[in-house]
C-alpha cells in the first residue's frame, strides 16, 4: 500500500500542471522586449512574449528543462527550472547582441526589408509631425544620474565620500547591478509649438532638481536633453551627427530586413530591423514597427553600434512611441534616452543617465495654440512660474 501511494505521489508530480509567466527587458534600457521567443529546450513549449513584453503558458506535464529567450539584436537568455511549482515567474533580462548578423542582405532585388523603407520614406510627408501648422501638449520630464555598477566599500575609499558617508544609504540593488543615484531633475510644462512664422512657448509649471552637478556632470547633461524627430535625415548624438534609418537616403548607410509581422489592437505592424551598412559609420542598430496602413512608426529603438565612436559613452539607446489619433494620425506620446558613459576612464566612475519623456493632452492644428503664442513677446519664450518650486511629493506622484 505504501509503495502505490508512492507511485501515485511520484506520478502526480511528474504531470503537476505549471503556470510559466514572466517578464523580457532590455538590460541597457530596461525597456520591454515586445515578441521575443520563450520556450523550454527539450519540450519545445513556448510562447511569444506580448507588445508589453510579458508572457505566460501552462505546462501539463512538467520535468526539469532549460528556459530559452531569444530576440533579435540580443544576446539567448537561458535559466534551468528544476524543481516544479504551481507557478514559475521568470524576469529575463536580454543582452545587446548583434544586429548586423540579422540584417545580412544579399542583393537589394526583392528585399522586403528595403521595400517597407521606401515606403516609410514616400509617407514621411504624412506622419512627420513638421507637417502641422501648429502643436502643443503637456510636457513631462524626468532626467536622472545615477553611479553605476556602485561598489559601496570602493567608493568608501575615495577621501572625496569619506564626509559623505548617508550617500551610501541610498544605494538601490534592485536592479542587476547595484546604484547610486547622483542626479534627478523634474519639469512639468506646456509647449506649443508653431510653424509659420516659427514661434514656441514652455511655461514651466512645476520643477525640482536634487543631487550633486559640476562642470563635467554638466557637459554630459547637455547631451541627454536634445530633442530627436527620427524621420529628420540626421540625429544628434552628444557631438556627432548620426544617419536616421528613416533617412530620405537610408539605405547607403543601412542594411533592412523584415522580422516578422504582428498584430497590434487589430492592426498590422511590420517589424523592421536595420543595421550599418559599413563598420564604422555613424548610423544605428535598432528595429522599429511600422503601421502597415499608413507606413507610420509606432515604436523605434536606436543604439549604437559596437563600434561607434562617441567621446565618454559606452552604451546608448533611444527609444520613441507614438500613439494613434483619429484613426490616421500617429503622434509622439514617449520617449526615452539611456547613455551609459564615463567622465575619465571605463574602469573608474560609470554612470547610468536616463531621460523619460512623456507627452500628455495633444493639441493639433489648434486656434488655442495660435491665440497663446500671439501673446508671446519672443519668437521662442520659456515663463517659469513663480509657484513651480513649491509642489509637494504627493502632487510629483500624482503627475509622473
Amino acid at each position: 500500500m505504501g509503495l502505490l501511494t508512492l507511485l501515485l505521489l511520484s506520478f502526480s508530480a511528474a504531470s503537476q500542471r505549471v503556470y510559466v509567466t514572466g517578464l523580457v527587458k532590455d538590460l541597457q534600457n530596461d525597456e520591454p522586449v515586445p515578441f521575443a521567443s520563450v520556450q523550454f529546450l527539450k519540450s519545445g513549449i513556448g510562447t511569444l512574449s506580448d507588445s508589453a513584453g510579458n508572457f505566460s503558458f501552462y505546462i501539463n506535464e512538467f520535468s526539469p528543462d532549460s528556459l530559452l529567450v531569444s530576440s533579435v539584436g540580443f544576446k539567448r537568455f537561458a535559466t534551468f527550472i528544476k524543481t516544479p511549482r504551481d507557478t514559475v515567474r521568470i524576469l529575463a533580462y536580454l543582452e545587446k547582441g548583434n544586429f548586423s548578423n540579422e540584417v545580412i542582405v544579399k542583393a537589394k532585388v526583392g528585399n522586403k526589408g528595403l521595400l517597407i523603407w521606401k515606403r516609410i520614406v514616400k509617407h514621411k510627408p504624412e506622419n512627420d509631425r513638421a507637417r502641422f501648422e501648429n502643436y502643443g501638449y503637456e510636457l513631462y520630464n524626468k532626467l536622472e544620474i545615477d553611479w553605476n555598477k556602485f561598489n559601496k566599500d570602493k567608493a568608501k575609499k575615495i577621501p572625496l565620500l569619506k564626509s559623505f558617508s548617508f550617500v551610501f544609504d541610498n544605494v538601490d540593488s534592485s536592479e542587476t547591478a547595484p546604484f547610486l543615484p547622483v542626479y534627478l531633475t523634474e519639469t512639468l510644462s506646456d509647449y506649443y509649438f508653431q510653424r509659420s512664422p516659427k514661434k514656441f512657448k514652455e511655461v514651466i509649471k512645476a520643477q525640482k532638481a536634487d543631487g550633486i552637478e559640476n562642470e563635467s556632470m554638466s557637459k554630459m547633461l547637455g547631451g541627454m536633453y536634445q530633442n530627436v524627430n527620427v524621420y529628420n535625415n540626421f540625429i544628434p548624438v552628444f557631438d556627432k551627427d548620426f544617419a536616421s534609418p528613416l533617412s530620405d537616403h537610408g539605405d547607403v548607410y543601412y542594411n533592412y530586413k523584415v522580422a516578422d509581422t504582428q498584430q497590434i489592437g487589430g492592426r498590422r505592424f511590420y517589424h523592421l530591423i536595420f543595421a550599418p551598412r559599413h563598420k564604422g559609420e555613424n548610423a544605428f542598430d535598432g528595429e522599429c514597427y511600422v503601421d502597415g496602413l499608413n507606413y507610420a512608426i509606432k515604436k523605434i529603438t536606436l543604439k549604437l553600434p559596437p563600434d561607434a565612436n562617441v567621446n565618454h559613452i559606452e552604451q546608448l539607446s533611444m527609444i520613441q512611441e507614438f500613439t494613434l489619433f483619429n484613426d490616421s494620425t500617429w503622434f509622439l506620446t514617449r520617449d526615452k534616452f539611456v547613455a551609459d558613459f564615463y567622465l575619465v576612464g571605463k574602469k573608474t566612475l560609470n554612470f547610468k543617465g536616463r531621460k523619460n519623456t512623456t507627452y500628455r493632452n495633444i493639441l493639433i492644428n489648434d486656434s488655442l495654440i495660435t491665440d497663446t503664442l500671439l501673446l508671446a513677446k519672443t519668437k521662442e519664450e520659456i515663463v517659469v512660474q513663480d509657484s513651480s518650486r513649491l509642489h509637494d511629493a504627493a502632487f510629483w506622484e500624482e503627475h509622473r
